[in-house]
C-alpha cells in the first residue's frame, strides 16, 4: 500500500506528495507539509482523473473530483483547440481554400459543443467533446 500526502494549496487544489523513501512518510508530513495535511492511501485519489487534476479537491479527508471545476477546465482546453482551429480556417481562407463547414456552421458547432461541456455529467462526457 502506498501512501500519500495531502493538503489544499494556495491556489485552493490538492497538493500530492510522495516520500522519497529517505525519510518514513510521517517524517515528511511532519518536516515538510503545512498544517492539515494528511497521509492518505494513494488509492484514495480519483483514479484515472489525472488530465482533471486541477479539479480535485480535498473534502473532509477524502479528494474527490470538482464536476464543475472539470467543466471550466474542459472549456478552457476546448476554448484553446477552437482558437487553434478558427486560426487554421482563417489561413485556408486567406489562400483561397475552401473549409469543410460554413463558418455559420462551424460558430453553431462550438456553440453546441459548449453545450454538452455544460451539460455534462461525468468526466467521461468532458473528454468526448472536442472542437
Amino acid at each position: 500500500m502506498t501512501q500519500v500526502i495531502v493538503y489544499t494549496n494556495d491556489n485552493g487544489n490538492v497538493s500530492v506528495c510522495h516520500s522519497s523513501g529517505e525519510l518514513p512518510i510521517e517524517d515528511v508530513l511532519a518536516k515538510d507539509c503545512p498544517e492539515g495535511a494528511t497521509i492518505i492511501d494513494a488509492n484514495a485519489l480519483p483514479q484515472g482523473e489525472d488530465d482533471f487534476f486541477n479539479a480535485w479537491r480535498l473534502v473532509d479527508g477524502p479528494v474527490v473530483l470538482d464536476l464543475a471545476a472539470a467543466k471550466s477546465l474542459a472549456v478552457s482546453r476546448f476554448n484553446n483547440d477552437a482558437k487553434i482551429e478558427a486560426a487554421e480556417r482563417a489561413k485556408n481562407t486567406s489562400i483561397g481554400i475552401d473549409n469543410d463547414v460554413s463558418d455559420a456552421d462551424f460558430l453553431a458547432s462550438l456553440t453546441a459543443k459548449r453545450l454538452e461541456i455544460d451539460a455534462a455529467t461525468s468526466t467521461a462526457e468532458l473528454r468526448a467533446v472536442k472542437v
